[in-house]
């Protein structure tokens, strides 16, 4: 007992720890989903511009229960880190009674899993990042152990449970969609319990349906936006996820090292034959992930809503060769996870990325200094949108259907995320306001869509630079319409630059 309350508390203080290191760490996108969730309550819709409907949010579940804290006055940002926190905690919790699940395991499994989880940097980030991460994994995590423990009940009634929770998940997000069908085909094919099966999918089909017709007809696409703007199956997007595994396995080796062995794989099988599902899960989210290329957010997002079943299962692959062995194990994983979180990857990694930090003070700027209905056209489509207020242009694509819906020849050769762009597109709108690069902007070219507006002759004709000091010290860079200057004058610097002497290039990034 003392070992497992350890692991507990271990898994609380690198949680904690890393939550307090890592401030004020946030992605940019989960700021995205904060303006979205704010249009909802003032009466815009799910909106990312008030009067354009477009689905650049990927999560409908966090984006509601976001929604409504802001109801009730809850700054969002504060409320999405707690809710963070909340499903991590409910991860611990889940993994730490694995074994309440799977009767054909013992508390010293779930304990290892515990170690294994709560001490990885993979893992850590994504309470506080304001996301639906742990959202997402905590469903998934959940919705597995819960299908292990009634698969052989041919109760139907405990199926339409476990149909609920397939539902929220795949609410929380599409690859949802994954997980349950893959308990449905599976509990058909080797089970042969087909009204259970049915069961199961009449209560997906109930609470899902209805909501993806809404959608559809809100939205006019069956997918979101995002899906669109960040996915384009061809054999480079292909080698970009595998190149996007490798790295995960390289900060996630001694967890996964076990799962290599194939002479552990067969006693594995032979002697929890009856819970296949656990790497089936595996296998399957981790296909999808190398045939969409991976993702740009640190800390290996995409590998984070099925960690905890890759915990579990690594634990029980383990436990075949004696506690022992597994007590070594652990003490090996928690030297190799501190070691990266510390000194290798994830927090030296992490805390350089400031573009929401620089996003929020330069959102904040622009809400006090430029008129409430200018349109700026920015890379950082998250938070200086959601503290700016401006309409905004997403040149990336993620809330903007045009940009999202281009084809791009080359998608899966550059930054996911970032490769789709339509700057002549972006210039037909004419914006008051266009920044380059990421959220304090650049003088010069980065993305693609700033090159495409940088070549353009009606660009250089239009607009001029500005270059302004923040109150921090920081110098914003932005383009600004000739004929409608809605900056501020005073404090800028080297505010006449001519165009003709930024040379562009002829790379498209």
């Amino acid at each position: 007992m003392v070992v497992r309350y350890t692991a507990v508390l271990l898994a609380l203080l690198c949680l904690l720890f890393f939550s307090i290191h890592i401030q004020p760490w946030m992605p940019d996108d989960a700021f995205i989903s904060f303006r979205y969730a704010e249009n909802l309550t003032e009466g815009h819709g799910l909106v990312y511009n008030a009067g354009e409907r477009v689905e650049g949010y990927t999560s409908f579940l966090w984006v509601i229960l976001l929604a409504a804290g802001n109801r009730f006055g809850i700054d969002l940002v504060v409320f999405s880190k707690i809710m963070g926190i909340v499903f991590a905690l409910g991860c611990i919790a889940v993994l730490f009674s694995a074994h309440r699940f799977i009767r054909e395991i013992d508390y010293s499994i779930s304990t290892a899993a515990l170690f294994m989880m709560g001490s990885s940097g993979i893992f850590l980030p994504w309470g506080i990042s304001g996301t639906e991460v742990t959202l997402f994994a905590f469903l998934i995590l959940l919705s597995v152990l819960c299908y292990i423990k009634i698969k052989d009940s041919g109760d139907y009634r405990k199926f339409i449970i476990l149909g609920l929770l397939c539902s929220l998940a795949m609410l929380t997000r599409p690859e949802g969609l994954l997980l349950s069908g893959t308990l449905v085909v599976y509990h058909s094919i080797a089970k042969r319990d087909f009204r259970s099966a049915a069961y199961l999918s009449a209560v997906i089909i109930f609470i899902y349906g209805p909501y993806f017709c809404w959608r559809y007809i809100y939205y006019g696409y069956p997918l979101p936006n995002t899906f669109y703007a960040k996915v384009g199956f061809n054999t480079s997007q292909v080698i970009r996820g595998i190149k996007y595994l490798m790295y995960n396995v390289t900060s996630f080796l001694l967890v996964l090292f076990p799962l290599m062995d194939p002479g552990a794989a067969y006693r594995w099988l032979k002697r929890y034959r009856g819970f296949v599902i656990l790497p089936l899960v595996c296998g399957v989210y981790t296909i999808y992930i190398i045939l969409i290329g991976g993702d740009s957010m640190p800390a290996f997002r995409f590998f984070v809503y099925i960690m905890p079943v890759i915990c579990l299962l690594s634990a029980m692959f383990i436990a075949l060769f004696g506690r022992r062995t597994m007590a070594f194990f652990i003490v090996a994983v928690l030297a190799f996870n501190i070691t990266m979180w510390n000194f290798v990857y994830f927090i030296p990694h992490i805390k350089k990325s400031r573009v929401a930090e620089f996003g929020r003070e330069v959102g904040t700027w622009l809400a006090a200094n430029v008129p409430g209905d200018a349109v700026i056209a920015t890379n950082t489509a998250g938070s200086i949108p959601y503290y700016s207020g401006l309409k905004t242009i997403d040149m990336l694509g993620l809330n903007d259907p045009h940009i999202a819906h281009r084809r791009i020849p080359e998608i899966g050769t550059g930054w996911p995320g970032h490769e789709k762009s339509d700057g002549d597109y972006v210039l037909s709108r004419e914006p008051d306001l266009i920044q380059f690069g990421s959220s304090l902007g650049r003088k010069t070219p980065v993305f693609c869509g700033d090159y495409e507006l940088f070549n353009n002759p009606e660009f250089r004709k239009k607009y001029v630079l500005k270059s302004i000091e923040m109150p921090s010290g920081n110098i914003l860079h932005i383009y600004q319409r000739r004929d409608r200057p809605v900056l501020p004058e005073g404090g800028e610097r080297g505010i006449s630059v001519r165009l003709d002497r930024l040379a562009p290039t002829a790379s498209m990034g």
